[in-house]
């Protein structure tokens, strides 16, 4: 997985290379796009964070100091949320 940063044109940042979805959202590059079961798409496995949202990736749901969820090693994006 590509572990760089890019800025959506919302102005939210995503980690690796940004692929659109079906429903228009966006995923990184994390493995393959894939639909969660509350409807929503990930990249790659979906894993359900104890706030109830899917987060996709290869690692284990762990929380980031902010208190939001990640898969992996937390990272802090420039505008200072993790991903």
């Amino acid at each position: 997985m590509n572990k760089s940063f890019h800025m959506m044109p919302d102005g939210r940042f995503i980690n690796g290379k940004p692929r659109r979805c079906p429903d228009g959202s966006y995923v990184g590059d994390g493995g393959p796009i894939t639909r969660a079961p509350d409807g929503t798409y990930v990249a790659g496995k979906p894993q359900r964070a104890p706030d109830g949202r899917y987060l996709g990736g290869d690692g284990p749901v762990r929380m980031a100091p902010d208190g939001t969820f990640v898969t992996g090693t937390p990272r802090q994006a420039p505008d200072g949320t993790y991903l």
